[in-house]
């Protein structure tokens, strides 16, 4: 018998309906190291998320075709194995036996059907006064095609308590102790020592802040020269793990038909039931679907995971063009194939690596529903600092997969910095404008900046602008929005002058208003002439207050500085693409990262210290 997965009990009670669905007379016993206590006619079932059985995926990429379920319990059992189909109402009984005087001490199977196209789950109901369910596994008698190794590579800077819970999570959990795997620590802010993980299969790697794609890459490039290891796990620090999705990997890549990649959902961590994404779309607009540069659509975006039509709703298999970095596996012939991640330091680096993987593999990434994690939530993070990645790298990487039309991307970022000047958003308009210098400096950028050195520097840029912001805001009900239409004049003198930048400083009121994001030009208009502008911020997860304050003198350097950037860009903006084309393959090979990442350096450093 093969292990393919196991029943995951509660890790607390706050997500135990998201593991399995309690009715009277059955609870979970935390005490006895995760126990389910029963008593007669009580009824434990593995409706759920993380514990039903997702069959179409195992069909489709695995050559399983029949699974059972082993179960210890102690007592008499009834146990129903029921299927559900997607768009279909009802449930299918598809297995039924009656368990009777089970001991804790053995394995009970119970056979199921051959796989098909649904979800299965099971209710098991107690017969007898008391009962104990203990453990239970999804078990094949099929042999695995393939021996599978893992390395498993978490980045990590200045979160110390995150990764070491991670690691422990992992290293703790006894099934997978019988599976090959090490973990790579790669510390970036080197405030980690080699006390903090006392294990044999974790390995810390001090490490330059080169953001999280050196991070990752260098420990990928750790990883490929200790050899041995089939594929590979990207995982992000600052994530709650439930460590049955590494186990879970296994089980898909030891079946595995054709070599696909594997993107971790992301659950809500403020949210707990609340599925955020399962994998997503690039150049697609959230809300209509259709094409749009910059902008990425999440799958499966916020839906109940309490919600059994919702479950069923997983059992589609949508056309995934990346999954990001916060649980991402790969095999080495993916890399073998496709080369190393591109030195983007954060933003894009997943998303660009995940296009290459579609690229070469004919769009095998799959968002395998109850491999997940848990993660904080975007609309919860307000940095503005990143705005330069966001654009310098989606820039580099529309490049290389020659999406770029230069009209049409100087319409869209010329449209974004002028509302960002209007709600006196200098912050963010300078992060545009510096990514977009910085990217038609061409990969000399990347060749020769170190990207310490560089983070540093967008950081002090960052920290010269005033602005401040309020998470979690709630509004003074007395607060008036300005919802009044303004006149052809006021919406005409508002972009002539960027709402006021253009004015002499004597002309602008010690006034300020308050207008809600994205709303139409006519409250756009609103901050003319005014001192300050209050922006209220409607987010997934609550409500927000960002304050800006017009300064004159610095919007104007900033729109001076597009002017200039229109002009030299559009002059040579064919090589331009061209050039970061062609450096592409350069900036993915293991010799470029060994340069990137000073590894010999490092290497002749840590020799003179252990003298």
């Amino acid at each position: 018998m093969q292990v393919v997965n196991r029943i995951s009990f509660p890790p607390s009670g706050e997500v135990a309906n998201l593991y399995l669905q309690f009715e009277q007379g059955a609870s979970l016993n935390e005490s006895a190291t995760a126990a389910i206590d029963l008593t007669q006619g009580g009824i434990v079932s593995t409706n759920s998320y993380f514990n039903s059985i997702y069959e179409n995926f195992y069909t489709k990429y695995t050559s399983l075709d029949s699974l059972s379920y082993q179960l210890k319990l102690e007592g008499d059992f009834q146990i129903s194995v029921y299927r559900e189909l997607y768009e279909q109402k009802g449930k299918e009984l598809i297995a039924s036996e009656k368990l009777e005087n089970c001991q804790a001490t053995d394995f009970v199977q119970v056979k199921l059907p051959n796989l098909n196209q649904g979800r299965v789950y099971f209710e098991l109901e107690c017969l007898s006064d008391r009962g104990i369910f203990k453990e239970g596994l999804i078990v094949t008698e099929q042999n695995s095609s393939k021996e599978i190794s893992l390395a498993i590579i978490s980045c990590t800077y200045k979160k110390e308590e995150y990764i070491k819970k991670t690691v422990n999570t992992i290293v703790q959990d006894k099934l997978l102790q019988t599976k090959s795997w090490k973990i790579f620590v790669v510390d970036n802010g080197e405030t980690l020592s080699s006390e903090d993980f006392p294990y044999s299969r974790v390995q810390l790697i001090p490490n330059r802040n080169v953001g999280g794609s050196g991070g990752f890459t260098r420990g990928l490039v750790e990883a490929l020269e200790s050899d041995g290891y089939t594929h590979f796990l990207f995982m992000d620090d600052d994530i709650e793990l439930d460590s049955e999705s590494i186990y879970r990997l296994f089980g898909l890549y030891e079946y595995a038909k054709e070599e696909f990649a594997v993107a971790g959902s992301m659950l809500d961590l403020s949210k707990k039931h609340i599925l955020y994404e399962a994998g997503a779309l690039y150049s697609t607009n959230p809300n209509t679907l259709e094409n749009q540069l910059f902008t990425m659509a999440p799958l499966k975006h916020n839906l109940d995971l309490q919600d059994n039509n919702v479950l069923n709703r997983l059992l589609v298999d949508e056309n995934v063009d990346y999954g990001a970095f916060w649980f991402f596996a790969f095999s080495r012939k993916v890399v073998e194939k496709i080369g190393l991640p591109l030195p983007f330091f954060i933003k894009v680096d997943d998303i660009e690596f995940s296009l290459r993987i579609k690229k070469a593999f004919g769009g095998k990434i799959v968002a395998f529903p109850s491999i997940a994690v848990w993660h904080e939530p975007f609309y919860l993070k307000f940095p503005i600092w990143d705005h330069y990645y966001w654009v310098r790298n989606h820039l580099i990487t529309n490049s290389i997969y020659k999406q770029l039309e230069y009209v049409k991307i100087m319409a869209l970022c010329t449209q974004h910095l002028i509302y960002n000047l209007l709600v006196f958003d200098d912050k963010a308009a300078e992060m545009l404008v510096k990514g977009f210098e910085d990217y038609i400096k061409g990969p000399d950028l990347i060749r020769c900046q170190a990207p310490d050195a560089l983070h540093s520097s967008i950081l002090k840029l960052n920290r010269s602008f005033k602005q401040s912001i309020h998470p979690n805001y709630s509004p003074p009900k007395d607060l008036v929005f300005q919802q009044k239409k303004a006149s052809v004049f006021r919406k005409a003198l508002g972009l002539i002058t960027l709402n006021g930048h253009l004015l002499p400083p004597f002309l602008i009121s010690n006034e300020s208003v308050s207008i809600v994001q994205d709303s139409d030009y006519a409250g756009l208009s609103q901050p003319l002439a005014k001192k300050k502008v209050f922006i209220y911020r409607e987010t997934e997860g609550g409500h927000c207050l960002i304050e800006n304050e017009i300064d004159n003198w610095a919007g104007i350097k900033i729109f001076t500085r597009w002017v200039k950037v229109l002009v030299k860009s559009s002059v040579k903006w064919s090589s331009l693409v061209q050039e970061w084309e062609a450096a592409y393959g350069e900036f993915t090979s293991t010799k470029f990262w060994h340069q990137y990442l000073k590894l010999k350096e490092r290497a002749n450093s840590d020799v003179k210290a252990s003298v």
